[in-house]
């Protein structure tokens, strides 16, 4: 690496630098659990981002009443898969790394074809590692992108392991395509290209005409609904989950997604609504209702080309089952 690196990393630890997007950061795929949702209405009026942010925003003391009821919870229930992931997110924003991905392993065991409980996982275990980029990390990377090569936690820290081995062009190749299929506004968009700026100098790296600007058609390809899923919950109701039975969650998280589905029923004209509803239903596992909505969309849109590429655009990027 460059000199100036080389000294912070002496100072920081070699992954200082790169900690750009944190599990906060990214919405859906930081938060790897089906009950760190919330109500869509609230979201669709108000045309705010929601997500992780919100649950970045409790504090500390937040943490200390929620993490000694969920590690009571998963005693009497190991099994709780999203338990473990509520666990893992809960001990990161607390920076309790290893513990972290040590809940996020636990996850990833219950279930192991979900990607982003891998990349959240990867990231727990690289930040745990004080500079390093220890094997297990990238090989939590690695088959997260062997589940789903568009994960951008994993596509992220792929170029971060390019950058640290020395091979900088590589990284700025990653982070180049990462952001040509990051939706406009996305949260960790501005530090990605600051990255991208910063080493592209530091190591004499011409990238003049290949990053797209914001707003571009390249970024637009994904819309930004369709990273969000579910919009996310309050503290308040993050509190309250937690304390539910699981059996009760996830019937909390089936109302709000039924909610969305007969909202979009009487009121068709929302692209949005129907790109998250979509994402909903295969975060759930819902593939079938999934292309259902997509159908559904499809009919809605089918007389206006921007919307409807908007639509299928974002199906494809999900996975949708013939997209």
């Amino acid at each position: 690496m460059g000199e100036s690196r080389e000294s912070e990393a002496g100072k920081t630890g070699g992954l200082a630098r790169y900690v750009l997007i944190a599990a906060a950061a990214i919405a859906t795929f930081s938060i790897g659990f089906a009950i760190a949702r919330g109500d869509d209405q609230g979201a669709a009026e108000s045309g705010a981002p929601q997500g992780s942010a919100q649950a970045e925003a409790m504090n500390n003391s937040d943490f200390d009443v929620a993490i000694p009821r969920l590690e009571a919870r998963l005693e009497a229930n190991p099994e709780d898969e999203e338990g473990w992931a509520l666990l893992g997110l809960s001990y990161f924003q607390t920076g309790r790394y290893a513990d972290a991905a040590g809940a996020y392993g636990e996850a990833s065991a219950l279930n192991p074809t979900l990607a982003r409980y891998h990349s959240a996982r990867g990231e727990a275990l690289a930040l745990a590692a004080n500079g390093d980029f220890p094997e297990a990390a990238q090989q939590a990377f690695a088959r997260a992108l062997e589940l789903d090569p568009a994960d951008p936690r994993a596509r992220y820290f792929e170029g971060v392991r390019q950058d640290m081995a020395g091979d900088h062009a590589a990284a700025i190749d990653d982070w180049i395509a990462l952001l040509r299929d990051t939706p406009a506004g996305a949260p960790w968009e501005g530090d990605l290209r600051r990255l991208i700026a910063q080493v592209s100098e530091e190591e004499g790296i011409d990238v003049s005409g290949r990053v797209p600007p914001p707003g571009t058609a390249a970024q637009s390809n994904v819309p930004a609904a369709a990273t969000q899923g579910i919009p996310g919950p309050t503290p308040e109701q993050m509190r309250s989950a937690s304390q539910l039975p699981q059996g009760q969650q996830e019937m909390m998280i089936e109302n709000m997604v039924n909610g969305l589905d007969e909202r979009l029923s009487r009121n068709p004209n929302d692209a949005d609504g129907w790109i998250m509803l979509i994402r909903s239903r295969m975060q759930l596992g819902q593939t079938s209702q999934a292309g259902d909505a997509w159908r559904r969309a499809r009919e809605a849109f089918a007389g206006n080309s921007a919307q409807l590429e908007r639509i299928n655009a974002s199906a494809r990027a999900l996975g949708v089952p013939g997209a």
